[in-house]
């Protein structure tokens, strides 16, 4: 509470910090006695959960920033250290681009996990406008991409587990890897809050499927791929629909 018995109002910064003199912490501040705090009503309440999206991600990457007053940069010509600028730009693309979302927050006050859903496209990312090197003339490769493959962590910063989706180079179907575990997927599911790297194929490279996409495919996602990999055990009856599962 402040001033006059109104509430304080907090920014967007989740937490609180309490500048303490030492000898002042050491006498009057008891580690117990701090961990028994009475949870507000509103903390129950939950929180709305906040997308971004992957294009705006970009263009902060590449965007100039002021490096802090604790990180100067050394100039050579006054020999001293000096406030600077910092920019990120792009001369060339990948056939395969890899992007890492930052999902874990390191500050002087706080170690947490980012949730945030990033909302990435299937299809169709264009870099164009984040290259000095401009392509389309010269027989300069586009600047598209595809998504390929996603990786996700669940857990926290100490422990978490790992799966994905990618998707069939031959077929074009989506699969969920989960340890030795292997069903179909939908395209509505690949964007999760848990994606931690994407993986993405330019558009000049990617091979067209060669084979159906699996019947059954769509309509079960819960069927093991291993299943549809193996119709010998089934007297081969479902020869058509046999995937092959191999890998570049």
């Amino acid at each position: 509470m402040g001033e006059g018995g109104c509430a304080f109002s907090f920014s967007s910064q989740p937490y609180v910090a309490i500048d303490w003199d030492p000898d002042m912490k050491k006498k009057y501040y008891n580690e117990n006695e701090a961990e028994k705090y009475v949870k507000h009503q509103s903390m129950e309440i939950p929180h709305k959960q906040t997308t971004v999206q992957l294009q705006q991600c970009i263009e902060l990457f590449t965007t100039m920033e002021t490096l802090e007053e604790e990180n100067p940069w050394y100039c050579p010509t006054c020999k001293k250290h000096q406030l600077a600028t910092k920019k990120l730009d792009l001369w060339s693309l990948p056939e395969v681009l890899i992007i890492h979302l930052k999902r874990f927050s390191y500050t002087k006050y706080s170690r947490e996990k980012l949730d945030t859903i990033v909302d990435f496209p299937l299809r169709d990312l264009d870099f164009s406008g984040c290259l000095l090197k401009k392509t389309g003339t010269d027989g300069e490769p586009p600047s598209r991409y595809d998504l390929i493959a996603v990786s996700n962590h669940y857990g926290g910063l100490r422990d978490g587990h790992y799966t994905s989706y990618a998707r069939n180079k031959d077929n074009g179907q989506w699969y969920y890897f989960d340890d030795s575990k292997v069903t179909y997927a939908r395209e509505e599911q690949i964007m999760t809050n848990a994606a931690y790297l994407l993986f993405y194929q330019r558009q000049d490279k990617i091979r067209q499927p060669t084979l159906p996409t699996p019947q059954d495919g769509l309509s079960s996602s819960t069927q093991s791929a291993n299943e549809v990999t193996s119709p010998q055990e089934d007297g081969g009856d479902r020869a058509t629909s046999c995937v092959n599962m191999e890998t570049d």
